[in-house]
C-alpha cells in the first residue's frame, strides 16, 4: 500500500510539474505569437508585454497591450490596454468554436485622432473590414487534388458570451492643428462598454470580426463623449 501511495504520489508531482512547464510554454508561446503576427493581421503596430494562461481555471491574461496607428496619423498611437483578462470554456479549445465566457478589460487609453478626412480609429476598422473583403472576394483557386483538399481545416471561431470595458478614458487630437486642442492632446472620459453574446446569432465569429465589433463599439463610446463635450471643445469637430 506505501509502495501505491508512493507512486501515485510521484504520479501527482509529475503531472503538476508538466502542466506548470506547459502552461509557462503556452505563456511564451502566446507572447511571441502576438507579437509575430498581430502587425500583419491588424495592419498597424502591435506589441505586448507580459502574456499568462492557466489551462486548469480557464483564464488568461495579457498586460501592456499597444496598438500603433495607421498610416498618416502623428500621433504616438491608437490604444494602449493595462491589463485584459479573459475566462475560458477550457473544452471548447478542441472545437471549431472557442467559447470565451468572459472579456474584462481594464485601463484601456484610446488616442483618437481625427484627420482631414478621417479618424485613426475609423481608418483601423476600415482597414480590418477590406481584409475581410478581400479575403471573401478572392477567385477560386484552380482545383487541387482530393488530398489537399483534406488537408484544409475550418479557421477558428469565436463567442465571446460578455465583453466589458472600463476604467476608460480619451485622448482628442486633430492631425496638424495642435493649437485648436490645446498644443496637444484634449482628455475625455469614456463611458464603460458593456458587450454580450458576441457570434451566437451566427455560430462563432472570426477573430477579425470579433476585433471589428468591439472597436466599433469603442468608436461609439468615442463619439458620445466628442458630442458630450461640445461645447467645452467649441466647433472644432
Amino acid at each position: 500500500m506505501k509502495k501505491i501511495l508512493k507512486i501515485a504520489l510521484g504520479l501527482l508531482v509529475v503531472l503538476v510539474l508538466l502542466f506548470v512547464v506547459l502552461e509557462l510554454f503556452l505563456d511564451n508561446a502566446i507572447l511571441k505569437g502576438f507579437n509575430a503576427a498581430a502587425p500583419s493581421a491588424l495592419g498597424v503596430p502591435a506589441s505586448l508585454d507580459n502574456a499568462s494562461l492557466s489551462l486548469l481555471r480557464g483564464r488568461a491574461a495579457l498586460e501592456g497591450l499597444h496598438i500603433g496607428n495607421p498610416e498618416g496619423f502623428k500621433t504616438d498611437g491608437l490604444f494602449d490596454l493595462a491589463s485584459v483578462r479573459i475566462r475560458l470554456d477550457n473544452a471548447s479549445l478542441l472545437t471549431d468554436t472557442i467559447i470565451i465566457r468572459e472579456i474584462a478589460i481594464d485601463g484601456l487609453v484610446v488616442t483618437y485622432e481625427k484627420g482631414l478626412l478621417d479618424s485613426n480609429l475609423n481608418a483601423l476598422i476600415e482597414g480590418l473590414a477590406g481584409d475581410e473583403a478581400e479575403t471573401e472576394d478572392e477567385p477560386a483557386a484552380e482545383e487541387e487534388p482530393a488530398e489537399t483538399e483534406k488537408d484544409e481545416t475550418p479557421a477558428k471561431k469565436v463567442i465571446i458570451e460578455k465583453l466589458t470595458i472600463t476604467g476608460s478614458k480619451m485622448n482628442f487630437s486633430i492631425t496638424g492643428a495642435a493649437a485648436l486642442t490645446g498644443g496637444g492632446s484634449l482628455p475625455l472620459p469614456l463611458p464603460p462598454i458593456t458587450l454580450t453574446d458576441l457570434g451566437k446569432e451566427k455560430e462563432g465569429l472570426t477573430l477579425v470580426e470579433a476585433v471589428q465589433r468591439v472597436l466599433r463599439a469603442i468608436a461609439g463610446a468615442a463619439g458620445t463623449a466628442i458630442a458630450g463635450s461640445a461645447q467645452l471643445i467649441g466647433d472644432t469637430f
